[in-house]
């Protein structure tokens, strides 16, 4: 759930809406010369690297220097180490040796690859960035920029045949100061707004127990002023247009009150394909996993097993991803079987689904492996009151609560109890209240501060506070990862009684919640309810759908069971691979099994020489020959006997069986785990679908409670969702009930 403002929560509620905005934001990035591109050798400070200026670095790394106008006293420069050595340096980007006003300086560009066309060129200049300055291609064009006041300078100049680029330097903002560069990017970005975008559709679908792959579809449909999108126009965009070109997609609303438009990020999609005619440009977009179908195939069984977490890395560069976030608790969870031969997110979604885990993608296009339950936690305080009882808050149960003479605590309706004459006879089903109390002025002499452990390292996006009849004044929200502080975290939402605080908590294992006063002087801190994970501040309700639920009951599931699958070896040698090949010396070919195999030796021609193994694993050999020609090639080997046993988890006397087969269970632990995640998952058996008047706040695999004229704060995930734009917001909603 995108955390959003009280007054957008509360418009977006209301029986007439205001008007809905949608940013398109996508750079014609020639992906090749992107990748491959060098800076050539230059006459550089020590401290320049221009080893990373294409990729995606940011200006905030800057060495202070004796130059015109330049040092800053703010703390937001560094000092040069002592010394000249080689190394040891921030990154800060490319830095001339000489003084501009010393002189023209020139930085040439070598794009290693064969003379191609892009159009536009991005570079990041920092604060100081150059006035004037030429742009000189080996396919002979030079273009003359003057009077440039922009730190982040952007040309929508086409650039023909070529290979290299050089950047020549005459002025700079600052005089006498160093040519800085940050980053390069070849192409430019394109923006479109509500005037030109006539209709939009962005779907998302997440299982909930990683029984697929996850999936995110946009469709755009432009208007095509000028017939800028035409492919036979030669200044038309769509010529330089690429697959996995990259799309961040922002959706706005407009604010009741201030008349403010509040944004919220809608996705980081790779374009996959597009088409135009003369009047409209239709783009489609797709989630990163569709651009990870390489093959995966080096799995090898492992007698003392590997962490899920290393087994998820070595995925991902194989996938050639660097960014990502895998839940740590993976780190503690081993198995021994090798990774099947599949493609890498089929792998990814392997891994996750063995460790009870969704696979997703973020808004910002981040590959997430994320745990899909709560792991155990306990919970202490620094000091609570003789009918405190802490460790309840942790179960979602009605709390009772003592009157006291505190100010403005105690109702007389009914529902509050005395105190016995004996305190410690008070056994009634209380919460969470702090020995200490405030004082006149609505502070304590000790903050109350609670203290809750889990047994895994998680991460959460919210967390949930229920208080009594007392609320706080202040929040402070402290995490710690083995000891260390990861954040401190100052709640700045409204503190209301049934309170969801949403924000980002990065892995931790502790975290401390410090309440710094209370809204009425002289009270307790009284907290009744503690969560995080699965918590919502969000209720869709009937005035949110336009259309009734459909409600859908599945075939009741009888029983589910996951097999744990034990590799052993014992079976006799056989041929696993026979044939005829033709071959220069030397060369080196890879073969592929068709199940887990181990114990290779390769032949040729039914001798043993003349050919060597030179690497392997359960599911491929790569062969050497030494000797060219035609060759019976044959390679022996074993394959594994593999052994189930089986976890079982009974929901109903009746029904189906579900047998949920994941290939990575080597543990009867985790199978008997795994079968009790997917048990929880088959006990609702009970679906919803309806359409909505739109939400971009919402993300799949969110839980909120669906309005449910017979069950009262019915919790529900969504799973599949889309979400319409045609000047304003339409959805739809797949949605799977949480409690049985």
């Amino acid at each position: 759930m995108y955390k959003v403002s009280d007054e957008y929560r509360a418009s977006m509620k209301s029986s007439l809406r205001e008007r809905a905005y949608i940013m398109l934001s996508f750079g014609l990035v020639n992906q090749e010369a992107q990748a491959r591109a060098r800076i050539e050798d230059g006459n550089f400070t020590r401290y320049s690297n221009t080893a990373n200026l294409f990729g995606k670095k940011t200006d905030d790394t800057i060495y202070a220097t004796l130059e015109q106008d330049f040092t800053k006293v703010d703390g937001s420069m560094f000092f040069l180490p002592r010394g000249t050595a080689v190394g040891g340096y921030y990154d800060t980007g490319l830095v001339s040796n000489n003084l501009i006003s010393a002189g023209e300086f020139s930085v040439t560009i070598n794009l290693n690859i064969l003379p191609t066309d892009f159009r536009g060129i991005t570079i990041n200049f920092g604060e100081n960035y150059p006035v004037d300055f030429d742009i000189v291609s080996d396919g002979g064009r030079t273009v003359e920029f003057r009077d440039n006041t922009s730190s982040e300078f952007t040309t929508e100049e086409v650039f023909e045949d070529t290979s290299k680029l050089t950047l020549v330097f005459y002025r700079m903002k600052n005089l006498h100061t160093r040519l800085r560069i940050y980053s390069i990017r070849f192409g430019y970005g394109l923006v479109y707004y509500n005037d030109s975008v006539m209709s939009s559709s962005l779907s998302s679908y997440v299982s909930p127990i990683g029984a697929d792959i996850p999936q995110i579809d946009f469709t755009v449909t432009l208007k095509n002023y000028d017939k800028y999108f035409n492919v036979d126009n030669p200044s038309s965009a769509i010529n330089f247009l690429e697959t996995g070109q990259e799309m961040d997609i922002y959706y706005g609303y407009q604010l009741p009150e201030s008349g403010e438009i509040e944004w919220i990020k809608g996705n980081h999609l790779l374009c996959s394909e597009w088409e135009s005619d003369d009047y409209t440009a239709t783009i489609r977009c797709q989630d990163v996993f569709r651009s990870m179908d390489t093959e995966y195939y080096k799995g090898m069984y492992n007698a003392q097993g590997r962490s899920y977490f290393d087994l998820a890395v070595e995925i991902m560069q194989a996938a050639g991803r660097t960014e990502y976030y895998i839940d740590p608790r993976l780190k503690h969870l081993y198995s021994k079987n090798p990774i099947p031969r599949v493609k890498c997110k089929e792998a990814l979604q392997i891994i996750a689904n063995a460790c009870l885990c969704v696979l997703s993608q973020s808004r910002d296009g981040l590959i997430q492996i994320k745990s899909n339950f709560n792991p155990l936690a306990t919970v202490s305080s620094n000091g609570e009151a003789p009918y405190s009882t802490v460790g309840s808050i942790m179960t979602n149960d009605t709390k009772d609560e003592y009157g006291s003479f505190a100010q403005g605590y105690t109702v007389v309706d009914g529902g509050m109890h005395f105190l016995p004459r004996n305190v410690g006879n008070a056994n009634l089903n209380t919460g969470f209240v702090s020995s200490a109390q405030s004082g006149a002025d609505g502070k304590f002499a000790v903050n109350p501060v609670l203290t809750v452990t889990q047994e895994a390292i998680c991460m959460y996006y919210g967390i949930k506070l229920v208080f009594g009849h007392a609320l706080p004044s202040g929040i402070v929200v402290r995490t710690y990862n083995t000891g260390n502080l990861v954040e401190e975290y100052t709640v700045t939402d409204t503190i209301q009684k049934d309170m969801v605080i949403l924000h980002n908590f990065d892995d931790f294992d502790v975290m401390q919640i410090e309440f710094t006063g209370t809204a009425n002087p002289y009270n307790r801190i009284v907290v009744n309810h503690f969560a995080f994970g699965d918590v919502t501040n969000f209720t869709m309700t009937k005035g949110g759908m336009t259309s009734s639920p459909k409600a859908i009951k599945q075939e009741t599931v009888k029983e589910v069971i996951v097999p744990c699958y034990s590799y052993q070896t014992g079976n006799p040698e056989e041929s696993l691979i026979s044939e005829e090949v033709t071959v220069t010396a030397g060369e080196e070919l890879t073969f592929y099994m068709g199940a887990a195999s181990y114990g290779y030796r390769a032949t040729l021609n039914e001798g043993t020489t003349g050919v060597t193994i030179i690497d392997q694993g359960n599911f491929y050999v790569t062969a050497r020959f030494a000797t060219a020609g035609t060759h019976q090639f044959e390679v022996w080997g074993h394959r594994y006997k593999i052994v189930e046993r089986h976890a079982i988890v009974t929901l109903h006397n009746r029904g189906k069986t579900v047998k949920w087969s994941n290939p990575l269970i080597s543990d009867m632990t985790m199978a008997q785990d795994l079968a009790e995640w997917i048990a929880d998952y088959y006990s609702a058996g009970i679906e919803y679908e309806y359409t909505t008047r739109g939400n971009p706040e919402i993300d799949v695999n969110d839980i909120v409670y669906q309005e449910n004229e017979f069950r009262d704060n019915m919790k529900v995930t969504i799973y599949r969702a889309t979400l319409n734009f045609n000047q304003s917001f339409s959805g739809k909603i797949t949605a799977r009930r949480v409690e049985g």
